[in-house]
């Protein structure tokens, strides 16, 4: 079964982008690192009953993920390659105002002017960044980024225990069905919307104890896989950085292919 799909986000822009349609395989898919994936929102949106992404598979069940420097590695190995136009953002000084079309020429579509002192910032692929930084009317070009130990509160487990960012993130286990979870005190924090929201269990951490279903325990029964997800425009992107653990039950199908580009 397939389904076509429209991209509404810019979270992959490089391998789609917005306003594309994609062709989503819905079955009999083996889901492995590095997949496309379609799969409903996980956390609820107030303004929609539910709402659909197209992010990168990171990470699998029994995988554990971490992010340092923005570069990203799964099992302590480095998995970003050349074969994904990763996007990051930059910060442009120019000696004069850009024109339409020089940002045309550069396909500077996502960014813009950020002060009237000729700086940019523009979310640019690696080649992008290099190939504007060598123009004549460029002064630098800057990759944006987060030091170590930044806490960023909008990331998940928001907690300023796990001091972690979008740049500097994990390293955090990625559970899987059957797997038992030794928790305490802090990495209650990480699976705690696992053993209460998805899986709809009673959880309490009271005078430092955990108690699920009212009984006092140091460990958890996994029911379900679960996944870790990235959108390859990474600083841009509303991904498990910042909401956590994607369900497997969530994930709707695999994208293929890009079956057309909306018109301009």
């Amino acid at each position: 079964m397939f389904e076509i799909v429209k991209v509404n986000a810019k979270d992959m822009q490089s391998a789609f982008s917005y306003g594309d349609a994609v062709l989503v395989k819905k079955a009999f898919n083996t889901y492995k690192r590095n997949d496309v994936i379609y799969f409903r929102y996980p956390v609820p949106d107030s303004s929609e009953k539910k709402t659909y992404c197209i992010q990168r598979l990171a990470g699998v069940s029994g995988d554990t993920v971490e992010l340092k420097n923005k570069v990203l590695f799964v099992n302590s190995l480095c998995c970003d390659d050349d074969s994904v136009c990763i996007r990051h953002n930059y910060f442009v000084k120019a000696k004069q105002k850009f024109d339409t079309a020089f940002t045309f020429m550069y396909h500077l579509n996502e960014g813009g002017e950020i002060s009237d002192q000729f700086d940019y910032s523009y979310s640019l692929s690696l080649k992008e960044g290099l190939a504007l930084k060598q123009d004549t009317l460029v002064k630098s070009v800057k990759l944006k980024g987060e030091d170590k130990g930044n806490y960023d509160e909008n990331c998940f487990p928001y907690n300023p225990r796990y001091a972690w960012n979008i740049d500097h993130y994990g390293k955090i286990y990625v559970p899987k069905k059957n797997d038992t979870l030794r928790l305490d005190t802090n990495n209650i924090y990480l699976y705690r919307l696992i053993i209460n929201g998805y899986e709809k269990n009673k959880l309490e951490v009271l005078d430092g104890k955990i108690y699920i279903n009212d009984e006092e325990s140091s460990y958890y029964v996994v029911k379900r896989n679960y996944y870790f997800v990235l959108g390859d425009n990474r600083d841009n992107a509303i991904d498990s950085r910042l909401w956590g653990f994607l369900p497997k039950r969530f994930v709707i199908g695999k994208v293929v292919c890009t079956i057309k580009r909306a018109a301009p």
